[in-house]
């Protein structure tokens, strides 16, 4: 009886131990309004953004969510049109494709290093050929999925889902429509063992009511 007692002891300490490790305002902020009709977890980005671009090469937060975080959340990473003009739609685009062949892992990076390094990447032509270089898509297979009606409702979808969660700034994340994770506090905040951290984060927060 002593032994059950001291391990249930042991367990809700660890609970408010944990529930008190992270703090609104600090690590996260909560939304006025909880955003429904959602995914439960939309990280905002752009190609254009430098700081999303350091991050993305520093931390490479899509494997960490991909590899511990339960496989039943609806977990989406937009790419937002309000900085790069008339080419940030194309690489909106261009993304979503990516995602529905299952290349972004090898797109990402390419992407970024041409629109912020070597300044190559200007026009449709020259996103197609970091797709054909990097995965081996073939112009036809870019432009069938470009004019298909599954780009265009997609594309819809996130618009909806990007206009709704009001954003002012990147990189952001969403979870359940209600709290929102500002990646430059957090990179100072996790110092030291980021990816443990930054997980124990999401879990914290997909978990909160």
């Amino acid at each position: 009886m002593k032994k059950i007692l001291i391990i249930l002891w042991i367990f809700i300490f660890s609970c408010n131990v944990f529930a008190c490790e992270f703090n609104n305002g600090k690590e996260y902020t909560i939304k006025h309004k909880i955003i429904s009709n959602i995914p439960d977890i939309i990280e905002f980005f752009s190609f254009f953004c430098p700081y999303c671009y350091e991050f993305e090469k520093t931390h490479n937060t899509r494997y960490l969510i991909k590899k511990n975080i339960k496989k039943n959340m609806n977990i989406q990473k937009y790419h937002v049109n309000f900085l790069g003009g008339k080419l940030s739609s194309i690489l909106t685009k261009s993304w979503i494709i990516a995602q529905q062949m299952g290349i972004e892992e090898k797109i990402i990076l390419p992407i970024f290093q041409g629109i912020q390094d070597t300044h190559t990447i200007n026009n449709i032509d020259s996103i197609k050929k970091i797709f054909k270089k990097e995965a081996g898509t073939s112009e036809h297979q870019f432009n069938s999925f470009w004019n298909s009606l599954t780009l265009k409702i997609l594309l819809q979808k996130q618009e909806k889902d990007i206009q709704k969660s009001n954003l002012d700034h990147i990189p952001t994340m969403l979870i359940n429509g209600k709290y929102v994770i500002d990646y430059s506090n957090i990179e100072e905040i996790f110092k030291y063992h980021f990816s443990k951290k930054y997980i124990k984060l999401i879990q914290f927060l997909i978990n909160k009511k």
